[in-house]
């Protein structure tokens, strides 16, 4: 269980989270809004990477400022833009993922190789990373994550710059890891979440506007019809106040 209590975040001259209180239970959640709402400052603040300027937060009732080592432990977060060193094999990337978590030397190469089954690559772990598509250095990214069998799972734009078919491929991966686990995921395109996620989170402006489940969300839309858009999609533009 992750709670968020009171986060506040400024970036240079702008408020980037505006008192964000919340909380993220088993399960898949979907953290939508705009470009610049907010969303990979919470992320970043979730990671550890950044420190919040005001509130706290709990990760299954460990306060982050009380032991930032221990959050880390259980979590793992996969940034939008990611780099993996092209001319290496995808076992040794896992592996290394694996000893930068803190696994023991010994069983690294288990531990990649179980990654790798994970995601759908351990036939593939003998190729160079450079051979992969995009989808699958996309898969090869979330088993670097995975290695170390996080109990929190961050992703920012999963699903960005890939073809319909490795979207549907990255989801499914998503909805199997998230059946004993939390995996919040980052996007601003409200279709990457449709019949998929377990619960929203919106943020615009930096400000929490919305949380609840997907049919929540369609119920506000069938309340407040927009023109050429569906039950959510009429739900999201309303919340954003874009309704017309």
């Amino acid at each position: 269980m992750i709670e968020l209590k009171h986060i506040s975040h400024r970036y240079r001259h702008r408020r980037s989270l505006v008192d964000i209180s919340c909380e993220f239970g088993p399960g898949i959640w979907g953290l939508l809004g705009p470009n610049g709402a907010g969303k990979t400052t919470l992320l970043s603040i979730l990671a550890t990477l950044r420190q919040p300027e005001s509130g706290c937060f709990l990760v299954n009732g460990i306060d982050a400022k009380d032991d930032r080592d221990a959050i880390r432990e259980i979590i793992a977060f996969l940034p939008q833009r990611f780099s993996l060193p092209s001319q290496f094999r995808i076992l040794r990337v896992v592996e290394y993922a694996a000893w930068a978590r803190g696994i023991e030397p010994e069983k690294c190469c288990a531990r990649a190789c179980a990654a790798l089954d994970r995601v759908g690559l351990l036939d593939r772990a003998d190729e160079r990373v450079r051979a992969l598509s995009g989808g699958m250095r996309q898969r090869l990214g979330i088993a670097c994550a995975t290695v170390g069998d996080p109990a929190l799972l961050l992703l920012d734009e999963p699903t960005v710059g890939l073809d319909p078919a490795s979207r549907i491929g990255v989801r499914s991966l998503l909805g199997e890891l998230a059946e004993d686990r939390t995996v919040i995921v980052s996007t601003h395109l409200l279709e990457d979440l449709q019949g998929f996620v377990s619960q929203l989170v919106v943020l615009s402006e930096g400000k929490l506007i919305f949380q609840g489940s997907y049919t929540d969300l369609e119920s506000v839309g069938r309340e407040h019809r927009v023109r050429d858009a569906n039950d959510a999609e009429s739900g999201y533009l309303t919340l954003l106040g874009e309704a017309a």
